[in-house]
C-alpha cells in the first residue's frame, strides 16, 4: 500500500514529512506474527482498528470516474472554497482523493453536495470509513428524511435523532426545523447504508400513550 500525499488547503501551508524515520519504543508491544493460508499474517483488533481510525471521523473520499486533476489544480479549486478550518488533502490513488477536514461545517458541507465540478472533471464525495478500498465502491449514501405531522415538540434535535436512529445515522436538522418555522414538517440529513435494511418508517409513542408513525 503507498503512502498518501499530503497538503493543506486552508491556510496555504504544506504538510511536512519529518526526514528521520519513526521507530517502535520498548514501551510497544508490536503485534505477534501468525499465517494464514501459508502466508505471514498480523491480526489487529477491533478495538486497536478504531483507535486508528478515530482521527479520521471528519474524512471523506472523493472519486474521479472519468479522468482526474492535477493535485496541484484540486488544491487550487478546495483554496476558493473559503473553508472554516484545514482541510487536508491527499493522492490515494489514481481516481480517489482522501479530503481530511478538521470542522465538522467543512465535512458537511462537502458530503451534502455530493457531485463537485472541477472543470470538466466531476468529483463525486462519499465518507471515508476503516473498510474503506478504493477498489470497492462505498455503500454509504445521503437522503433528505421528511417527518410531515410530526408535533412540534418532537422537532427538537436531540427527539428527532432518537427517533431517526433506527433508519441509520441521523448527521444534522435543516435551518427550518431547527428554527421550527415550518411546523408542518421536520427534515434530517440522514446516512443510510444501502447494504443493510432500510426502515420506511418508524412508531413513536410517550409511555403510557397512544403513539403515532
Amino acid at each position: 500500500m503507498g503512502a498518501v500525499s499530503g497538503v493543506v488547503v486552508g491556510d496555504g501551508k504544506c504538510l511536512a514529512t519529518k526526514g528521520r524515520a519513526s521507530g517502535v519504543t520498548h514501551t510497544e508491544k508490536l503485534r505477534q506474527v501468525s499465517t494464514y493460508r501459508g502466508e505471514a499474517t498480523v491480526i489487529f483488533s477491533r478495538e486497536d482498528a478504531e483507535k486508528l481510525a478515530s482521527s479520521f471521523h471528519l474524512a471523506l473520499v472523493s472519486k474521479f470516474s472519468h479522468g482526474r486533476p492535477v493535485l496541484e489544480d484540486i488544491r487550487k479549486f478546495f483554496s476558493t472554497l473559503n473553508f472554516q478550518d484545514h482541510v487536508f488533502v491527499g493522492l490515494l490513488d489514481y481516481r480517489h482523493v482522501l479530503i481530511k477536514c478538521t470542522a465538522e461545517a467543512d465535512f458537511n458541507r462537502l458530503w451534502t453536495r455530493d457531485i463537485w465540478h472541477l472543470g470538466k472533471h466531476a468529483m463525486r464525495v462519499f465518507r471515508w470509513t476503516r473498510d474503506f478500498h478504493v477498489h470497492r465502491e462505498s455503500s454509504l449514501v445521503l437522503v433528505w428524511v421528511s417527518l410531515p405531522a410530526l408535533p412540534i415538540h418532537f422537532h427538537d434535535k436531540h427527539s428527532l435523532f432518537s427517533i431517526l436512529a433506527p433508519v441509520r445515522k441521523p448527521l444534522f436538522v435543516d435551518s427550518a426545523t431547527t428554527a421550527r418555522t415550518r411546523p408542518s414538517v421536520a427534515r434530517s440529513c440522514v446516512e443510510i447504508d444501502l447494504l443493510k435494511p432500510i426502515y420506511q418508517r418508524v412508531w413513536a409513542a410517550v409511555e403510557g400513550e397512544p403513539g403515532f408513525w
